[in-house]
């Protein structure tokens, strides 16, 4: 036992299970309520490296579920008028807490001004399983209704993000302006629909995309100018229809053409027309099938697994990553470094099951939706805490346990009790569970990773929230069929109806700004509500899942968001190099 330790109980029992620890396989406590379940899972050598580096226990839960109960506390972009909770407030707000939830929500002027965390203080009842005590406790404690960076301007209906100027439906909007319905947006202007993109101006519909401009239908494509519907292109300019091309112009479904020839065709198909718009894409996918697709996406990585990493080494089972090293069972992370099972994180180190952690944080454990932590667990909506455990809503504070406020000495003595008891009774090492998120399975990341009926969330004993259709009262609807085929058929009067998704039959409304954006280029008015676009979207980055897949030419072993059961031609990233780049 380490003479040093501040959590000596803790730290000897600890101990013990991690020096009797060896490789083993053992079954997921979910097997028999999660559908997406491991069932069986391996804790491995590397597993057990990270255990003892992080100090934690090994969990219940197989990777898969423990990804799915995380992304269920995230929201990407579902917002919902609820009453505001604050004291002497009546009236409603925007907030992407859904009414199904049973937390108290304040606007955000009422929480940043009438909010104080520790008039909620309470101590630690080992009587009570831990959760059930954290859940009341966090019942009791109000929640912003949503958010965002005071940076962020003319960006109400946005979440998170930074220096986000005149943004709607934005998630994650990073110095940028003018962005409408997007996730994941960074050093971008005036660009609609668009899901990770970087360095992009003036454009529509791009997925995992960086540096262009004037584009529309990109998928996978970088350093693209004019071009419409290409799949991992890079450099190319005016062109059209194209899959696997570099440094290329003037090319039609990677045919080359004359600048003359290939204006011709663009002319000729009368891109404004939404019916015709519908069959291009429909040729457009059927093109991208009967060519190789990059089956894990990696570019400047030293031993690492997993699919879209880039400048990054020592990384296993990744999802999207950036600048990371020696991190395993993560996702979207950008510039992390040893870390477990964490997601959506930058700048960070030493993260085990969180998700939502960030700026500059090191040696969070079971957190969320906290930003600027050191050396504390089990934090909700937190900024700026060091050495607290279990609190809620803190911010520029220390020692505290349960939002009671500790000396230094006495802190650790509580902390060391009430960690050794809850490891020994099993309760400590797993994130928390589905209650204590803000959100209802069906309206978080989960129900696109991981999608359940009704039935199948309720049995996992997760939130699930009616479907929120908006009250559209006397307002004028219109059906897809009604909609002009064209934008230049379209009046101002449109944004005074609510249009019915043709998929998904949820009504939504076009507002002045976006009106603007389709007509300056020339784009037919959606028929389709955001939410279900954004869906499809997501698709096209296999919904933050991996698959096993097969090189086609060396046969080796992979790992990729492309389903093998939908016909892709997959290669491997070395094959793929030696054939495109």
């Amino acid at each position: 036992m380490n003479k040093e330790s501040k959590t000596p109980k803790f730290d000897a029992l600890l101990n013990e299970i991690l020096e009797n620890l060896a490789p083993h396989e053992r079954e997921c406590e979910w097997k028999d309520i999660s559908k997406y379940c491991e069932k069986k899972f391996e804790i491995t050598a590397e597993d057990i490296n990270f255990y003892k580096l992080l100090r934690v226990p090994p969990p219940k839960l197989c990777p898969t579920c423990r990804r799915q109960k995380r992304f269920s506390f995230v929201n990407q972009i579902n917002l919902y008028k609820r009453p505001n909770n604050a004291p002497g407030s009546k009236d409603k707000i925007i907030s992407y807490v859904p009414l199904v939830s049973s937390l108290i929500v304040y606007d955000i002027k009422s929480y940043q001004d009438n909010f104080d965390p520790y008039t909620y203080g309470t101590f630690y009842d080992a009587k009570r399983p831990f959760f059930e005590q954290f859940l009341d406790f966090r019942l009791k404690v109000p929640q912003p209704s949503i958010i965002r960076d005071p940076s962020n301007i003319n960006s109400e209906y946005s979440i998170n993000g930074r220096n986000l100027k005149n943004g709607y439906y934005v998630s994650g909007g990073w110095m940028s302006e003018d962005v409408w319905y997007s996730v994941n947006v960074f050093s971008s202007r005036s660009v609609m629909d668009c899901l990770i993109v970087r360095n992009v101006e003036n454009s529509y519909e791009l997925v995992s995309s960086d540096k262009c401009y004037n584009c529309r239908y990109l998928y996978f494509s970088d350093n693209c100018i004019d071009s419409q519907f290409l799949y991992d292109c890079n450099n190319c300019i005016k062109c059209f229809g194209c899959v696997n091309l570099r440094n290329k112009s003037y090319c039609f479904f990677n045919e080359q053409l004359t600048k003359e020839n290939y204006e011709e065709k663009i002319q000729e198909l009368n891109l404004p027309s939404r019916d015709l718009l519908s069959k291009i894409k429909e040729r457009f996918w059927e093109f991208v099938k009967i060519h190789p697709v990059r089956a894990s996406r990696h570019e400047r990585t030293e031993n690492v697994s997993g699919v879209n990493i880039f400048n990054s080494r020592n990384c296993y089972d990744i999802i999207y990553a950036r600048r990371t090293e020696h991190s395993l069972h993560c996702d979207q992370l950008l510039g992390n470094r040893d870390s477990m099972d964490a997601s959506i994180s930058g700048g960070s180190e030493k993260l085990y099951q969180t998700i939502g952690i960030g700026s500059d944080s090191s040696n969070v454990k079971f957190s969320f939706l906290s930003k600027f932590i050191l050396d504390s667990e089990f934090l909700i909506n937190c900024r700026n805490v060091q050495n607290c455990f279990a609190c809620v809503g803190l911010e520029n504070k220390n020692y505290c346990i349960f939002n009671y406020q500790y000396e230094p000495e006495k802190y650790f003595k509580e902390l060391d009790k009430i960690k050794f008891v809850l490891l020994g009774k099993g309760e400590y090492g797993e994130f928390p569970p589905f209650t204590m998120s803000s959100f209802a399975y069906n309206g978080s990341q989960a129900d696109f990773v991981f999608p359940l009926n009704k039935a199948e969330v309720q049995k996992m004993g997760a939130l699930w929230q009616p479907d929120m259709e908006i009250d559209v009262g006397d307002m004028a609807t219109l059906s897809a069929q009604e909609i002009p085929d064209t934008i230049t058929e379209v009046d101002d009067e449109i944004m005074n109806k609510a249009i019915i998704c043709k998929e998904t039959g949820r009504p939504f409304r076009i507002v002045k700004s976006e009106l603007k954006f389709y007509r300056d280029n020339n784009i037919p008015i959606p028929t389709i509500h955001p939410h279900q676009r954004m869906r499809t979207r997501f698709s096209h980055i296999g919904n933050y899942r991996m698959h096993d897949g097969v090189c086609e030419l060396c046969n080796i072993k992979i790992k990729t968001f492309y389903n093998s059961k939908e016909n892709w031609h997959l290669y491997c990233d070395q094959c793929y190099k030696d054939n495109y780049l």
